[in-house]
């Protein structure tokens, strides 16, 4: 999924967040640039009304989950406003080698979020008390307005899935962002804006950025093309995104010259208006890519956010 928007906007976002803290990509391979203290905490249900759980083994710790058909829905009692993440594992047939489903999360007739998703079976996740396959998991949250509801959770595509619950205690509050730092950049750089710095990695010609990414998650890759110049008016640019062999997927941009920020490093060159592409990895560790393909001679400015880490009773 491919999102624009305005300079202002993200500044918006960004400065929900602390300043990042230049470190060594040497000696660090992946940081994040947080606050710990800002993170959310999570609590898992762990009983439904009319509903038996399911224990699920997960890195050998239990996890309770409820089991979703498509003729028997789950209804959870949810007291707004409140954000409900909802962890999702299809339960494989016999062999399966992948499962397809969809989930629906809704307010009597009104959808409030929906996932179409497929995994495979999971290397670090079990039933405790059958030896059924099941399914990688796959997250996504849920935004409940105020007041006492009945939050309807479907599933479609497959013939079960389990479904574990959890409850935000920071309800109301937006997903907070932080800095994911590359393990290879060609080099690093400062955007100045509103008297905020905010850092930023070059992908060169040949000269890819590579970023480890623990899934789940969502990874947002805010890019800016470098002005040089003999630049002028609307320029275009394209990247590859990979993840580790996949075949890459190609994107183009077209931007201006932003009219706020610089770069306080490279005085010779004028960043442009931001573009972000949003990305869904799934479970284990990756390395996303991003190569600049156009233009041949330019660079291009990237910087990688993803969920704020959240703590409590987790997946």
């Amino acid at each position: 999924m491919v999102s624009l928007g305005k300079d202002r906007a993200l500044m918006k976002i960004l400065n929900r967040t602390p300043a990042a803290v230049m470190v060594s990509m040497a000696a660090l391979p992946a940081v994040l640039l947080c606050s710990p203290a800002l993170a959310e905490t999570w609590r898992g249900v762990e009983r439904l009304k009319g509903r038996d759980r399911v224990t699920v083994i997960v890195e050998e710790k239990t996890r309770t989950y409820f089991r979703a058909t498509p003729e028997a829905p789950l209804t959870v009692p949810v007291k707004g406003p409140a954000r409900v993440r909802l962890v999702s594992r299809a339960e494989l047939p016999a062999g399966a080698q992948a499962s397809s489903y969809r989930v629906r999360a809704m307010l009597g007739r009104k959808l409030l979020e929906r996932q179409g998703t497929e995994s495979t079976p999971s290397k670090d996740a079990r039933l405790a008390k059958t030896p059924r396959a099941i399914g990688q998991s796959r997250q996504m949250i849920v935004n409940v307005p105020k007041g006492e509801h009945e939050l309807k959770v479907s599933i479609e595509g497959a013939s079960s899935v389990l479904l574990r619950i959890l409850v935000s205690e920071g309800a109301g509050r937006e997903e907070r962002t932080v800095g994911l730092a590359p393990v290879e950049a060609a080099r690093t750089v400062s955007l100045k804006e509103n008297e905020k710095i905010f850092p930023y990695y070059s992908a060169l010609p040949g000269k890819p950025i590579r970023f480890k990414v623990v899934g789940p998650a969502s990874l947002d890759l805010v890019t800016r093309l470098d002005y040089d110049s003999s630049m002028r008016g609307s320029q275009s640019y394209r990247l590859a995104i990979s993840d580790g062999s996949k075949h890459p997927r190609e994107v183009e941009f077209k931007t201006t010259k932003a009219l706020t920020a610089i770069y306080a490093d490279l005085p010779e060159l004028v960043p442009s208006k931001f573009r972000r592409l949003k990305l869904s990895v799934g479970e284990g560790t990756h390395e996303i890519t991003v190569a600049l393909l156009k233009p041949v001679t330019g660079s291009v400015e990237v910087q990688a956010r993803i969920p704020e880490p959240w703590v409590g009773k987790a997946e």
